[in-house]
C-alpha cells in the first residue's frame, strides 16, 4: 500500500465518494481511491448490519489510506 493515511469523522457520502472532516478542514475522497478503511480502535466493531447503533456507540471515526 503506497498512500497518503487521512483520519477523520465520515460527515458524508454519496455513491462516488465520501467527506471526512478533521478539526476545522474537510477532505472530500473518491471511493475508487480508497484501499484501506479502519475504526480509530484499529479493531473491527463487527455487529449485524440491520441492528441499531448502541447509544454508547463512537462517532463515525475512520482511519485509512488513499491510493
Amino acid at each position: 500500500m503506497n498512500g497518503i493515511r487521512l483520519s477523520g469523522q465520515l460527515a458524508d457520502f454519496d455513491q462516488f465518494a465520501v467527506l471526512l472532516e478533521s478539526g476545522l478542514a474537510a477532505q472530500l475522497v473518491f471511493k475508487h481511491a480508497i484501499s484501506t478503511v479502519l475504526p480509530v480502535s484499529g479493531r473491527s466493531q463487527a455487529r449485524d448490519p440491520t441492528e441499531a447503533p448502541v447509544s454508547g456507540d463512537k462517532p463515525n471515526r475512520v482511519r485509512g489510506r488513499v491510493r
